[in-house]
């Protein structure tokens, strides 16, 4: 199994919006699944289309076919429906790229230490 690919689920949930049948004229059309795969590795490495490994298939018609699929507006309406979906049981967000304010913390400032203009006069009261 291929740990770039989708899996089988993943393919049956989105195999209704993908366009085109199974068979064309001259034989079988191209492998829609092997397209998606290809998007995939190109959303995981952050790669160039040039970058793309030919066992999915020839990076120009790949790219071709992408941008197709953007007019058409396939990938639009999968990616609505999927988020509509979404299983976020799971959801975690890394603390290591959540920033906060360095005050954020609540860290006291050090004993005599100067304070902002605007607090002088508060203190004294």
């Amino acid at each position: 199994m291929d740990c770039d690919g989708l899996r089988d689920d993943q393919w049956e949930r989105i195999r209704g919006f993908v366009p085109g049948g199974t068979k064309g004229k001259r034989g079988p059309r191209t492998n829609n699944r092997l397209f998606l795969d290809a998007l995939l590795w190109m959303a995981r490495s952050g790669g160039r289309w040039r970058d793309l490994p030919e066992r999915l298939g020839d990076y120009r018609a790949v790219k071709r076919r992408y941008y197709r699929w953007i007019e058409m507006g396939v990938l639009d309406e999968m990616l609505a429906v999927l988020a509509r979906e979404a299983d976020l049981e799971w959801l975690m967000i890394d603390s290591t790229i959540v920033r906060a304010h360095q005050h954020a913390a609540g860290a006291r400032r050090a004993k005599g230490g100067r304070m902002p203009r605007a607090w002088v006069g508060l203190e004294a009261g």
